[in-house]
């Protein structure tokens, strides 16, 4: 009789064993956590960490870790502005004409709308072609909460006036692949070297 109890214990720490390995495999297979090779590279200093949702020239939703990957040279502006927005426009530009055609393809160009109010896609676009701006470069807008998180967090002055215009800080931001602040130019300048510099000591 010692042989069918040996036999029927040996059964039951067989199925027992097979059950836990079940359990354990379900448990792995069905975790809904995943780490993305972006997440990794987010840091706390990131911009990137910030959760609002955009809308570009071209109608396309994104979120600002989508430019992860590549160095991004970004601004707030907004695109009925007549005078500084133009000339932080076309520092940017000049930034862009002192890279080479491999050093572009490694490099985004941000405008980050401060007027969500007037500032719709069809209006980024027009403002685009205005300023023959081609493919390198995404007009995003938001909604205010979104509009001044990124103000704070950029430490621009973005306060708007009574007559529809705004007081803003004037600077361009250069942001690594990971979306934390490398360099940023305050004012406007003719030079560009130093930027410049930065650009391509992270890019070759």
């Amino acid at each position: 009789m010692k042989i069918p109890i040996i036999l029927f214990l040996l059964f039951s720490t067989v199925m027992t064993s097979c059950n836990d390995n079940s359990e354990t495999k379900s448990k792995s297979c069905c975790s809904t956590k995943k780490t993305t090779e972006t997440d990794k590279a987010i840091s706390g200093e990131s911009i990137y960490n910030l959760g609002s949702t955009w809308i570009t020239q071209e109608s396309d939703s994104v979120q600002l870790r989508n430019f992860a990957g590549k160095i991004t040279i970004a601004a707030m502006v907004f695109t009925h502005c007549e005078s500084a927005c133009p000339r932080i426009v076309a520092d940017m530009q000049c930034i862009e004409s002192g890279l080479s055609g491999d050093e572009l393809r490694l490099v985004n160009f941000l405008l980050i709308s401060m007027d969500p109010d007037r500032d719709t896609p069809a209006r980024m676009n027009e403002f685009a072609v205005e300023h023959k701006l081609n493919a390198s470069w995404t007009l995003i807008s938001s909604n205010h909460d979104a509009t001044m998180e990124i103000a704070n967090v950029l430490d621009v002055r973005v306060k708007k006036l009574e007559n529809g215009g705004f007081d803003h800080s004037n600077v361009i931001f250069l942001l690594n692949k990971s979306g934390e602040i490398l360099f940023q130019q305050n004012g406007f300048s003719d030079e560009q070297d130093e930027m410049l510099e930065v650009i391509q000591n992270q890019v070759n």
